[in-house]
This record gives structure tokens, C-alpha cells and sequence, in this order.
């Protein structure tokens, strides 16, 4: 099976600890999708938007620990996509999460996906995007919080 990461599992050396089995594959973008932190990363459907993902050949073992890690299906349901892209052809499931909003990430989560950006040569921008949009949104929802407050 063919599985999509775009968060702490792009981390080849967490994978190794989480599924041994596992085989990382290629790099590719995943479009109409963004990446976006809910406290952990998620990717949600945006329309001309792309985010980078991290391909890995897992088995049904390598499946039932990451569904333990990514907490299936209470924090993040599976979402299948058919690839054709060259090296990868055919269905890819991604962990995305249940409840949607903003979160910004903490140090050491945010490292780590960091670690798996260069693991698989992808271009950090599209992590500091994410994050940075996960900090305004937290200041908006502060300084929201003052007004209503004040």
C-alpha cells in the first residue's frame, strides 16, 4: 500500500522506529490541497494550492502502527487518492484530521517535520507557510478575545 505524509511521518527516522517495514518511495506535490497545522498538521482541499508529500510503501503492519500513532479514527480519519505520477500509480491513503481549525505547532513537532523536509529534499516554504498561518490566526483569535473582553 501506498501512503502520503506531509507531517511528522516524512521524519525517516521516527518511521524507522514507528515501521520498520517501511519503505520510503518518492517526493511528489499533492495538488488542490494545503498543508495546515491544527496544533499537528493536517492538509485541507484549497483549490490551486499544493503541498509537498513523502511517499512510503507500507504493509498492513506498518498501517496498524501508524493508525495507533496517528489516532485512527478518533483524531484523524483516512482519505484515499488515486495517483498517476510517474513512480507512483495507483490508490494512496493520507491521515487527515477529523476537526478542522488552526493550531500553532510546538517547537520539537515542528522540528521534527523539519527533519522530514530534508529527509525527502522538499522545500521548507510550504512549512513555514503553514506554521506562520497557524500564528496569525492564533493572534487574530487573541486579540478577537481582548475586544470581546474589554
Amino acid at each position: 500500500m501506498m501512503y502520503g505524509a506531509f507531517g511528522a511521518n516524512l521524519n525517516m527516522s521516527n518511521m524507522e522506529v514507528r515501521c520498520p517495514q517501511a519503505k520510503p518511495m518518492i517526493s511528489f506535490m499533492l495538488k488542490d490541497y494545503k498543508l495546515v497545522f491544527n496544533g499537528v498538521a493536517d492538509i485541507i482541499k484549497c483549490k490551486g494550492a499544493e503541498v509537498p508529500i513523502g511517499l512510503w510503501k507500507i504493509t498492513k503492519d506498518c498501517e496498524k502502527a501508524l493508525d495507533r500513532f496517528e489516532g485512527f479514527p478518533y483524531l484523524y480519519n483516512k482519505m484515499y487518492i488515486n495517483l498517476d505520477i510517474p513512480g507512483a500509480k495507483g490508490k494512496c491513503m493520507f491521515y487527515v484530521m477529523r476537526r478542522k481549525g488552526f493550531g500553532v505547532p510546538q517547537a520539537f513537532y515542528y522540528n521534527c517535520i523539519a527533519q522530514g523536509y530534508e529527509d525527502f529534499g522538499l522545500d521548507k516554504d510550504y512549512l513555514c507557510w503553514a506554521a506562520r498561518e497557524a500564528e496569525q490566526a492564533q493572534e487574530l483569535k487573541v486579540n478577537l478575545a481582548r475586544k470581546v473582553g474589554a
